[in-house]
C-alpha cells in the first residue's frame, strides 16, 4: 500500500470491514514513518487458527518501543488521537494507548510492549520482529507476529484480566483444549524456546504446561518482583482492586495514602468520566460512588487469593478448569 488513503473512509464503514482497513492503515503508516511494527491479536490470532472467530472491534499493532512517539505522531497526523481516560487509572494503562478517529467506527490500540513477557521491552521486540511473517489485510500485505508469538500474547492476555470478560475464559480454554493438543512435536519445542527467549515461562506457565514436554522448573517467589505481581494479578482475575493493590506497592509509603484515597473517593469529573450513564444529580452521583465502593468490596477475596499464591510462588491456573458460566 503506497499511501494511507483509506482514511478517508467514511462513518458508515461496517464494522468488520474497518477492522481488516485499519490493519492494512497500521502497517502502511509504519511503512510509511521508517518505523519497524506488527500487526498482532485479532485478525493475526485469526489468521494463525488460534481463536474462535468472531468480529473484532480493533486492531492491534506492536511499535518498536524506542520509536512509539514518531508512530503516533504519525498517525494523530491522520486524525487519530488518544482515548482520553481518567486521570485516576492512567497509572494503570502500562503498555499501550489506545486511539480513536471520528470516522472509525473501531479503535487502534499502540502496544509498545505486552505484559507477561518479562524480558525487556526492546528486547522483546527484537525477538518478535526477527519472527515476522506477511499477513495480507484488505489488500495489503502488512508484517505479523508470527504462530507462536500469537499463542503466547493470546495466553498472556487471557490470564491477565479474566475479569473484563467472560470470552477470556473461553479462549484460554480453547488453547489448551483445541490448539495446543494439535502442535508438532517441533512446534512445541518452538513456542518454549520462544517462551525462554522472552521471558514468559512462568508468566504463561498455566498453558505450557499442557505442552507435555519438559519445561523449566518454576521460579520461587520473591526472585522476581514483576513475576511476582504478576502472579498476583492472576490469581486475583484481574480485578481493579486487585490491581491498585499492585500498583500501590510500588510507590513510596507517602503516595499510597493520597492513591487510596483518590482511587476510593475519586474528585467528580472523573467520577462522571468513568459512568457518564449516571444522572447528573448529586443524589445520583452520591449513589455511584457506593455503587462503586462495593464492587471493590466484593473483589476483595480474589484480591486476598491472588497475594497468597504469589507468596507460594504458584501462577494460578484454575480459570483454565473452569465452564463458561462462572
Amino acid at each position: 500500500m503506497g499511501t494511507v488513503s483509506i482514511m478517508s473512509a467514511g462513518p458508515r464503514l461496517q464494522l468488520v470491514d474497518a477492522v481488516a482497513l485499519a490493519h492494512a492503515m497500521t502497517a502502511a503508516t509504519a511503512a510509511q514513518a521508517g518505523v519497524r511494527a506488527l500487526v498482532v491479536k485479532g485478525l493475526v490470532a485469526s489468521h494463525h487458527g488460534i481463536r474462535e472467530e468472531r468480529v473484532s472491534a480493533d486492531a492491534d499493532v506492536l511499535v518498536e518501543p524506542r520509536r512509539y512517539g514518531e508512530y503516533r505522531a504519525a498517525l494523530e497526523a491522520l486524525g487519530w488521537r488518544e482515548r482520553p481516560e481518567p486521570q485516576t487509572y492512567e497509572a494503570l494503562l502500562d503498555h499501550s494507548a489506545t486511539m480513536v478517529h471520528d470516522q472509525w467506527p473501531c479503535d487502534i490500540d499502540v502496544h509498545w510492549t505486552f505484559p507477561g513477557f518479562l524480558t525487556s521491552r526492546e528486547d522483546l521486540f527484537d525477538v518478535l520482529w526477527a519472527r515476522r511473517i506477511a499477513v495480507t489485510f484488505a489488500g495489503s500485505r502488512a508484517q505479523a507476529a508470527d504462530r507462536s508469538t500469537s499463542i503466547l500474547v493470546a495466553t498472556l492476555h487471557a490470564l491477565r484480566t479474566p475479569s473484563q470478560t467472560t470470552r477470556h475464559g473461553r479462549e484460554v480454554r480453547h488453547l489448551v483444549e483445541s490448539v495446543i493438543p494439535a502442535l508438532s512435536s517441533v512446534e512445541r519445542e518452538d513456542l518454549l524456546d520462544l517462551a525462554r527467549d522472552t521471558g514468559c515461562i512462568d508468566t504463561a506457565r498455566p498453558v505450557l504446561e499442557r505442552l507435555a514436554i519438559p519445561i523449566p522448573a518454576s521460579t520461587p517467589a520473591g526472585t522476581d518482583p514483576a513475576l511476582d505481581a504478576w502472579r498476583e494479578r492472576v490469581a486475583g482475575r484481574g480485578d481493579v482492586a486487585n490491581q491498585w493493590r499492585v500498583h500501590a506497592r510500588s510507590l513510596p509509603r507517602k503516595e499510597r495514602s493520597r492513591l487510596a484515597l483518590r482511587v476510593l473517593w475519586p474528585p467528580e469529573d472523573e467520577l462522571r468520566q468513568m459512568y457518564p450513564e449516571v444522572a447528573g444529580t448529586r443524589r445520583a452521583l452520591l449513589s455511584a460512588r457506593f455503587a462503586r465502593l462495593g464492587r471493590g468490596l466484593r473483589q476483595m477475596p480474589d484480591v486476598l487469593r491472588g497475594r497468597r499464591l504469589a507468596r507460594r510462588g504458584i501462577t494460578d491456573d484454575s480459570l483454565l478448569r473452569e465452564g463458561d458460566d462462572k
